[in-house]
């Protein structure tokens, strides 16, 4: 593959979602190339793994000292090429990964004798853990104590700071520490909330109580009402552990075992950093989010119709370009009409307005 293929880079001083560039694929490496930067890595440096929503794509990640550098390549053919380029495929993981695209193809051609019940079984067994992966990381996510949760949220933190522009003091600041106390109160958890000076429209969570906003995605609400739909949205997250969930079930067993063990080191904090910037959780915790987010809201005395107002706003701009929070947290339409429902059902019942003049804060 000699051009170089359109790829989305993550790296130091770059976006925590991302910064398009370009990946060529050499015979002895990958090379990437993003604003002025280039970045190498040669092939036994590399993990693969699927990647994208709805249509596969492919990560090639790699660690330099400390940093974690990543390469995704979202166009599902191109996706395919790099898996057949021969000093790609050559490798273990490259072919572990076309194997379960193939999704058991290879046993509709096994037959009914004993030998082929043998070989037939573990393939079974595989695609069963597959199916059950979900629940498989709920389990074990569920064993990890709380400390060792918090424990990998801030450490995931730390060696990601470097690459956000905190904005930790300010009005905008001011207004989310606000809403987000009055949302916490009584969790088990000791939240810290983060700005981060970026236009982008985003917002995530990490284990153990720590959630970061951008100032693009506050400058877009049009009400405190509406950030507050959000972090109520976020907290949830870390409450029912969905970000832990995501963590484990991406991070696999590795991850598991070093919050078993405590010994979390900087490259599994560092992974957990740039997975969980991007993690895309289930429509089932989604729609969790959503109802216990509206629950706190309304039990905290404020508007939850904010909630539902801030995902319209997010759907009509995702219609003119990608938004970051869409990526990550993808709305049914289903999910924004049954919000408008539980907030039209509550119209009767009064909420004090939340007193943050002017809005958007700057």
């Amino acid at each position: 593959m000699n051009e170089p293929i359109k790829a989305l880079i993550f790296g130091p001083g770059l976006s925590t979602s991302g910064t398009w560039g370009t990946l060529n694929v050499r015979i002895t490496g990958v090379e990437v190339s993003v604003n002025t930067q280039t970045q190498r890595a040669t092939l036994h440096q590399l993990q693969l793994r699927e990647v994208g929503f709805e249509k596969p794509g492919i990560e090639l990640s790699w660690h330099e000292g400390n940093e974690v550098w990543a390469a995704h390549v979202l166009d599902p053919v191109q996706a395919a090429q790099l898996l057949n380029v021969p000093f790609i495929a050559s490798l273990p993981q490259a072919q572990a990964l076309k194997k379960t695209q193939r999704k058991g193809k290879a046993g509709r051609t096994i037959g009914w004798s004993l030998l082929g019940m043998f070989v037939l079984l573990p393939l079974l067994l595989i695609v069963l853990f597959f199916t059950q992966l979900e629940r498989i990381a709920g389990w074990a996510a569920d064993q990890i104590p709380i400390e060792e949760e918090i424990k990998l949220g801030r450490s995931s933190f730390e060696s990601m700071k470097g690459q956000l522009k905190l904005q930790d003091a300010g009005a905008a600041f001011d207004a989310v520490q606000t809403i987000g106390k009055r949302l916490t109160q009584g969790s088990k958890y000791h939240y810290e909330f983060h700005v981060v000076k970026d236009d982008t429209l985003n917002a995530f969570a990490m284990p153990g109580g720590i959630v970061v906003v951008y100032t693009g995605l506050i400058d877009a609400t049009k009400r405190p009402e509406e950030l507050a739909g959000v972090l109520a949205h976020e907290v949830q997250h870390v409450e029912q552990r969905h970000t832990l969930r995501g963590m484990v079930k991406n991070l696999g067993l590795r991850a598991v075992w070093a919050l078993f063990t405590g010994d979390l080191g900087s490259t599994v904090a560092g992974q957990a950093a740039m997975q969980l910037t991007s993690l895309k959780f289930s429509r089932d915790a989604e729609t969790e989010a959503d109802d216990k987010g509206f629950a706190a809201l309304v039990a905290h005395g404020i508007d939850p119709s904010g909630m539902p107002a801030f995902f319209k706003i997010m759907s009509e701009k995702a219609a003119d370009a990608p938004v970051a929070f869409i990526s990550t947290h993808p709305l049914s339409e289903d999910r924004q009409r049954e919000l408008v429902v539980k907030a039209e059902k509550l119209e009767r019942k009064s909420f004090a307005k939340l007193a943050m003049d002017p809005w958007p804060p700057k």
